[in-house]
C-alpha cells in the first residue's frame, strides 16, 4: 500500500493507505526484532507491509482509510 512518512522532532509518523479497511480490529501490527509488520483485511483485499525500522510504536489509529502509525524517535 501507498505510504507517506513524516519526521517530526520527537516522532516519525507513517500514514499507510488502506482503502476498504473499516476498523482497527481488521489490522494486525506486530513489532518484530528489526521491523514492523502490518497486515490489514478489507472486504476483498489483504494489505501487507513491512516497515524496516526498529522504533517503538507510541500510537496508532485508523482515519478515513488511512492507518496513522506514530513511532518514538529518541535521538
Amino acid at each position: 500500500p501507498e505510504t507517506n512518512i513524516r519526521r517530526l522532532s520527537n516522532k516519525v509518523v507513517y500514514e499507510i493507505n488502506l482503502p476498504g479497511v473499516k476498523s482497527v480490529k481488521d489490522i494486525s501490527i506486530v513489532q518484530l526484532e528489526n521491523s514492523i509488520e502490518i497486515k490489514a483485511l478489507a472486504k476483498e483485499k489483504v494489505f501487507y507491509k513491512i516497515i524496516p525500522i526498529n522504533l517503538p510504536i507510541t500510537n496508532y489509529a485508523l482515519e478515513k482509510g488511512k492507518l496513522v502509525l506514530e513511532l518514538d524517535s529518541k535521538d
